[in-house]
C-alpha cells in the first residue's frame, strides 16, 4: 500500500473531487502533461510484467498536435516513459497525488474521425526494458546472496535500474541464463526469485523491488471492507476451485555444490482443510527441482512460502467499488459479505485501478492460511 495522508485515505472512501494526470518524460526531463478523459492501470501478481497502462487522451483537435510526425516525438514509443498519477482535490483546494507506475509506450493508437482526433496510449512497466535486452551470450549469474546476484543481473542489462532489496539470507550458485536465442533476462530473474519464495517486481515509482511472498502469519491488514453503512464495496462474487489446487510441495536441491541430494516436503496437514493430505481430496504435489539453493534450511523456506501461494488459490474473491489508489497487488485486506458467506482476510492478486471518477476499482484476491512446522517433512541431508 502507498503511504498517502491520513486525509487522503479519509477522502477516498467518502465523495471526493477525482483528480488524475499522466506526464511524458525522456529520463530526467519532462516532456509533457497530457489532458486525459480516461484510461486504467492493470497491477497483476500472476503477471511477469507487474504494471500495464493504458490512456484516452481528451478528443479534440487540438490533439493532434501530439500525434507523433517522426520517431522522435513526444508521444513516439521508442524510450519515451509514461508517469500515471491519480489523486484527490480538497475543498481547499489543494491536491494529492498517488503515483501508479512508470511505463513505457508501447503503442500509439490514432482515429481520425468527425468528432475529432483521438489518441490512445499503451504501456508496460520498465520490465519490458530488461526483458527487451536479451543476452547475447550465456550470463553466468553472480554466486553469493540473492539480493547480490538479482541486483547485478539487472545492471547488466539496465545500467540506471533502481533497487529496494532486503537482506534475504538466500545464497544461489551455479546459474547461468541466456543460453537460448529467445532469452528473456526479466523473466528469468523473476523465475529465480521466485524459487526461493521471492517475489520480483517493478513499483508504481518505477523501482524494482523484492520481497518474500506474503502470508497472513505477522501481516498487516491494509484495509477492511465491513458489511455496514461504511463499504466501499458495491458488487462481490467469490468462486471455489480445485483445477488448479496443489496441497503439497516436493522441493529437491541438487548440483554440483551439494554432496546428497536435499529433498523438502511441505503438505497441508490442516485436518479442517477441505485440501487435507490425507483427506478426500488426495495428495496433489507440485514438483520443483532446482540447483539454485545449496541448503536445507532455505529449501525448507521456500516450500513453504510456495505452499502458501498454492492453497491460497484454491478460493478467489473478486469485488468491485470505490477506488482507492494507494492499494497495491499482494496488500492484505479483511473482507466482509454475508450474502456470499465470506468473512475473512484475503491477499490482493490483481487491481484494475481507473483514471476517470465514474468507473469503479475491480479487484482479485486469494484467501490464504498459514503453514505450520508440523506440516513440514524434511527428507534427506
Amino acid at each position: 500500500m502507498y503511504p498517502a495522508s491520513a486525509a487522503f485515505k479519509a477522502a477516498v472512501v467518502t465523495d471526493h473531487v477525482v483528480i488524475a494526470k499522466a506526464e511524458v518524460w525522456n529520463q530526467d526531463q519532462k516532456l509533457a502533461t497530457l489532458a486525459i478523459d480516461k484510461g486504467s492501470v492493470k497491477i497483476d501478481v500472476k503477471s511477469a510484467v507487474r504494471r500495464t497502462c493504458q490512456v484516452h487522451l481528451v478528443t479534440d483537435r487540438t490533439t493532434a498536435n501530439l500525434v507523433p510526425d517522426n520517431d522522435f516525438d513526444t508521444l513516439s514509443p521508442f524510450g519515451n516513459e509514461l508517469r500515471l498519477y491519480r489523486g484527490v482535490q480538497f475543498a481547499d483546494g489543494s491536491e494529492e497525488y498517488v503515483p501508479l507506475g512508470v511505463f513505457l509506450m508501447t503503442d500509439i493508437d490514432i482515429t481520425d474521425n468527425n468528432e475529432g482526433v483521438e489518441i490512445t496510449v499503451s504501456g508496460e512497466d520498465r520490465s519490458l526494458k530488461i526483458s527487451r535486452n536479451k543476452w547475447l551470450e550465456p550470463y553466468q549469474v553472480v554466486d553469493g546472496p540473492l539480493e547480490d546476484a538479482i541486483e547485478a543481473l539487472l545492471q547488466d542489462r539496465y545500467d540506471d535500474v533502481q533497487t529496494n532489496f532486503p537482506t534475504t539470507n538466500v545464497s544461489i550458485n551455479q546459474v547461468v541464463l541466456g543460453s537460448e536465442n529467445e532469452n528473456d533476462p526479466w523473466k528469468d530473474a523473476v523465475e529465480l526469485c521466485e524459487l526461493v519464495g521471492y517475489d520480483l517486481y517493478f513499483d508504481n515509482n518505477g523501482i524494482v523491488v523484492m520481497r518474500q511472498f506474503p502470508t497472513v502469519d505477522g501481516a498487516v491488514v491494509v484495509a477492511s471492507y465491513n458489511e455496514d453503512a461504511t463499504t466501499t464495496v458495491t458488487s462481490l462474487s467469490r468462486r471455489v476451485s480445485s483445477k488448479d489446487t496443489f496441497n503439497g510441495v516436493i522441493y529437491t536441491i541438487e548440483g554440483t555444490e551439494v554432496e546428497t541430494p536435499i529433498r523438502v516436503e511441505a503438505w497441508d496437514e490442516d485436518t479442517t482443510s477441505p485440501t487435507y493430505r490425507y483427506g478426500v481430496f488426495g495428495e496433489a504435489p507440485t514438483f520443483i527441482t532446482t540447483s539454485v539453493l545449496a541448503t536445507e534450511a532455505e529449501a525448507v523456506t521456500a516450500a513453504k512460502l510456495l505452499l502458501n501461494r498454492y492453497i491460497g488459490a484454491q478460493e478467489q474473491i473478486s469485488w468491485n467499488g470505490l477506488v482507492d489508489p494507494t492499494l497495491d497487488a499482494n496488500d492484505v485486506v479483511y473482507i466482509k459479505a454475508s450474502g456470499a458467506k465470506v468473512d475473512r482476510i484475503v491477499i490482493i492478486d490483481s487491481l484494475d485501478i481507473p483514471l476517470s471518477p465514474e468507473d469503479t476499482l475491480n479487484a482479485d484476491a486469494r484467501v490464504v492460511r498459514v503453514v505450520s512446522a508440523n506440516e513440514i517433512v524434511q527428507i534427506g541431508n
